[in-house]
């Protein structure tokens, strides 16, 4: 086992060394839930879906813990919106969410806690962090981290505090304009818990820290998430556990891109992301899954409708081929463990992809990979070779097992895929996905004249074009 991760930290590919027993702790953090979670926060949830998947399948026992955020001041504000408690809003969005995961196919993690019920945990760090003068309460009630007295502030985004957005406003209160909110004072209307310093809640960067420690002790060997957290989130998080504990927080830091359309980043707060259950309505899983996969997971990755639709065509080909294969077979293979999938007699194709996902998680040169033994298993289909076929497949079984793709039951699987195809029967998706495509290439080189007539040309037979920021889609008119 020799998988490197670039350590967000150092930036150099460091290699994860796992503990005595093949033990491996991931941290990851979860969502505050507000609202339902979208394809940025799903390709998140890919990216360590596939890194625990795949030290899984290669013999390590690996623990996760990805945790809720289910206090915070988005919560008040949309809970007040919505006239119901913020109890109500969290319990509401976390089966929310645990749909939205199930659907995407991820494994649950070992611990899944919520913030409000590691209080006592966050008081304890707190009250720790004020006896080592490392953060001071004010006369609100609230508390404070003493960012200036954290000598490595700043080593995780590589800034100089003189540089950095203090990011929470200014309180007159305190002592800094960098320091940042461990617990919050009484306001009206927020919900409390008492501690010390008077009622309150905890800040959001303390509950990683504590829910962390709990789990994990006082070093974790991955902590991860979007680059968005780096900083400010990420960044405390490093400075209050290690002004706590005097140890490095996490051995290597992981994080993966973000989600662009054309120039622009997506989010919620920009009105031009796509919900999770709205890709489920579009496409099956595993072809988000294999959107994501195409990229690697660092990289930001331009989202598109149209590419969605490419990557659904390729998941289709991909299990026409598998279908095809336990057909000829006729003995498919049956529901594979995970746990040691890749651990030991690999072929060389299993070793050629064992080696491009222990370069940095690659899996996009591993997708590769698997691509061209589908194609060597449709040239053994074609030959009638069914030893060389029912190899093939198997070897393809096990890889699929570390990525969570080619998991489903073909047939099944193919039948979803026409299934969605039925509301529109009678339509060439194809040559309309092409001819989207060739609208986009005609409106890149400006050739308007061009892109209208495809826009005309579609419209006669029905179909609608919707120009969006997550892409083109169409419909029947």
């Amino acid at each position: 086992m020799g998988l490197v991760l670039t350590n967000t930290m150092s930036g150099r590919k460091e290699p994860l060394v796992p503990r005595a027993g093949g033990k491996v702790g991931v941290y990851w953090c979860g969502v505050t839930v507000y609202s339902r979670s979208h394809v940025g926060h799903a390709r998140a949830f890919i990216t360590v879906d596939v890194l625990c998947r795949y030290l899984r399948a290669r013999g390590l026992d690996v623990t996760l813990v990805r945790n809720f955020t289910d206090v915070d001041d988005k919560i008040i504000k949309r809970a007040a919106q919505e006239g119901i408690d913020t109890t109500a809003l969290a319990e509401r969005e976390i089966a929310g969410f645990s749909e939205d995961v199930a659907w995407l196919q991820c494994l649950r993690p070992t611990y899944e806690p919520r913030a409000t019920e590691h209080i006592d945990d966050m008081v304890a760090l707190i009250e720790r962090l004020v006896a080592a003068e490392y953060a001071y309460p004010v006369c609100d009630g609230s508390v404070y981290f003493r960012v200036r007295r954290f000598a490595g502030y700043g080593k995780l985004s590589h800034q100089r505090l003189e540089d950095m957005n203090p990011g929470e406003g200014i309180d007159p209160d305190k002592e800094d304009v960098h320091d940042f909110a461990l617990w919050k004072g009484e306001k009206p209307g927020e919900p409390t818990w008492p501690s010390p310093w008077g009622p309150g809640r905890p800040g959001w960067h303390l509950e990683c820290s504590a829910m962390a420690q709990r789990y994990l002790g006082d070093g974790l060997d991955v902590h991860g998430g979007g680059t968005d957290l780096i900083f400010p989130h990420h960044e405390n998080e490093i400075a209050q556990s290690e002004a706590d504990t005097g140890k490095p927080f996490a051995r290597l830091w992981m994080h993966n891109g973000m989600l662009t359309s054309g120039t622009e980043k997506m989010s919620k707060s920009l009105g031009n992301i796509l919900s999770i259950p709205e890709v489920a309505r579009r496409v099956p899983a595993e072809a988000l899954r294999l959107l994501y996969l195409g990229t690697h997971y660092r990289t930001p990755l331009d989202f598109s409708a149209a590419r969605l639709e490419e990557a659904k065509g390729a998941l289709t080909r991909l299990y026409e081929t598998l279908a095809r294969a336990d057909e000829a077979a006729d003995t498919p293979p049956g529901r594979l463990t995970l746990d040691g999938a890749l651990s030991h007699d690999l072929t060389s194709f299993e070793a050629a992809f064992c080696d491009a996902m222990d370069d940095d998680l690659n899996a996009a040169k591993a997708m590769g990979l698997v691509f061209d033994r589908i194609r060597d298993l449709n040239r053994a289909l074609d030959a009638g070779n069914r030893d060389e076929t029912i190899a093939l497949r198997s070897e393809l079984a096990r890889v699929g097992a570390g990525l969570g793709l080619m998991t489903s039951e073909p047939a099944a699987l193919l039948d979803d895929l026409r299934a969605r195809g039925v509301a529109r029967a009678g339509i060439d998706e194809g040559a309309i996905e092409a001819a989207i495509v060739a609208r986009n290439e005609a409106r890149a080189r400006r050739d308007f004249k061009e892109a209208d007539a495809i826009r005309a040309r579609l419209r006669e037979q029905g179909i609608v074009l919707e120009d969006g920021p997550a892409g083109t889609i169409w419909k029947a008119g």
